[in-house]
């Protein structure tokens, strides 16, 4: 075996030992104090791409969840506003049946016309202020809504189209229909309730008016149902997304304290090697030098 000077092999073989080791305790211990098990593409290019892809599809997956539940409300706002006006509705009914009562005194029939007018005003009025995060919702000017229930483009299956729960809920002859002018129907509430005969004829148009509605609130409550039935699939996906992105991401506490703790021991090794492997090779050739001069 040769003696040599400016070379030691076995050196070279602790400092590359030390130098594997430190860098492995340096990974060990950014993995410990970020919580991640890949903190740049050169961890783990594959798992690196996965998991941005996995984040991608979660942070995507929350926004839908975000615009069913949105839509949820907006649809819950309407179908309570679409209730009162049915509940104006059933009143109103309930007057012109008991108006189309000969009995009644001149004074009761104006206390029930008045009574009427109020109620017609009043469904106008929840028409026009019926609104959502400011947007408008029986006024007429809000046809159908659209929901996107999926982070894809793909409008078939990551969109929904709710076209028919809301609606022009004013009593006019482009709304709910209580009044117009056509030969079946009554003008305002005077033409309606000009006498016995007249109220008795209103009480179906009247009927006619909450058949809209009511059918609307049932529209409701089916979207309702089915955005709570995405949204409980949206929940579950967001949780199985998760739990194969922390598969990949996240650290492995006890594995990687593991690991720490034996690159901590190597390190200390190596670094003892080298210094040994160093004073070895200094002392071995020293004395051949002395033997050879003396």
């Amino acid at each position: 075996m040769p003696i040599i000077i400016n070379t030691s092999v076995s050196s070279l073989v602790a400092q590359n030992a030390l130098t594997r080791a430190t860098w492995n305790l340096s990974t060990s211990l950014e993995r410990l104090s970020t919580g991640n098990r890949i903190n740049s593409a050169a961890d783990d290019p594959a798992g690196s791409y996965y998991a941005a892809r996995l984040n991608a599809k979660i942070r995507g997956s929350n926004v839908a969840y975000q615009n069913v539940q949105a839509g949820n409300n907006m649809i819950t706002a309407a179908a309570g506003d679409l209730e009162s006006i049915n509940d104006q509705l059933e009143r109103i009914k309930d007057l012109a049946t008991q108006y189309s009562n000969d009995s009644l005194t001149e004074e009761q029939q104006k206390a029930i016309k008045k009574e009427v007018q109020q109620r017609v005003d009043e469904i106008n009025r929840i028409a026009e202020e019926s609104d959502f995060n400011d947007l408008k919702l029986l006024d007429g000017s809000r046809g159908s809504v659209r929901l996107q229930i999926g982070s894809e483009s793909d409008a078939a299956t990551n969109s929904l189209t709710v076209d028919d729960v809301f609606l022009n809920a004013s009593t006019g002859q482009d709304g709910i229909k209580l009044f117009g002018s056509g030969a079946d129907q009554f003008a305002d509430v005077e033409a309606a309730f000009k006498d016995a005969d007249t109220a008795a004829k209103f009480i179906d148009i009247v009927q006619a008016s909450a058949d809209i509605v009511t059918e609307r609130i049932s529209n409701a409550g089916i979207w309702q149902s089915r955005l709570s039935s995405i949204s409980d699939l949206l929940m579950t996906q967001n949780e199985n997304m998760a739990s194969a992105y922390s598969t990949v991401m996240d650290t492995d506490i006890a594995a990687e304290t593991a690991n720490y703790t034996k690159n901590q021991l190597l390190q200390q090794t190596a670094s003892a090697m080298v210094s040994q492997a160093n004073q070895i090779s200094g002392v071995l050739a020293l004395k051949l030098v002395n033997a050879a001069v003396g």
